[in-house]
């Protein structure tokens, strides 16, 4: 049986949004001092969608981090307008993408 707790949808965007708070989110880390500065703690989903295609834009970040934090903006930005039908399934596309993002900065190939 499996236990895990699926995550809400509030707590899908604290965790993208956890990724890209300025002082302590990694996408800021990574991407220097001259990048974007990420988002505050308490910013909208249009906001991270916002930073999100920013960080992508990045030249100093890796390439195969900037296309999945592409994908993961896109999938934010379609989160802002969706309905409540579809809105949890494009939260999730963008968190799964900032998760590969990560795994692709950190140079971890398996999974």
């Amino acid at each position: 049986m499996n236990t895990e707790k699926r995550l809400t949808a509030p707590e899908l965007v604290d965790e993208i949004r956890s990724s890209l708070i300025a002082a302590t989110g990694w996408i800021p880390a990574l991407s220097g001092p001259h990048g974007p500065t990420g988002v505050l703690e308490d910013a909208s989903l249009s906001e991270i969608a916002r930073s999100l295609g920013e960080f992508a834009s990045t030249p100093t970040m890796p390439s195969a981090v900037t296309q999945l934090l592409h994908r993961a903006a896109e999938s934010a930005a379609a989160a802002v307008t969706a309905d409540s039908a579809t809105v949890y399934g494009h939260l999730g596309a963008a968190y799964a993408y900032v998760l590969q993002a990560h795994r692709a900065a950190s140079g971890d190939t398996a999974n």
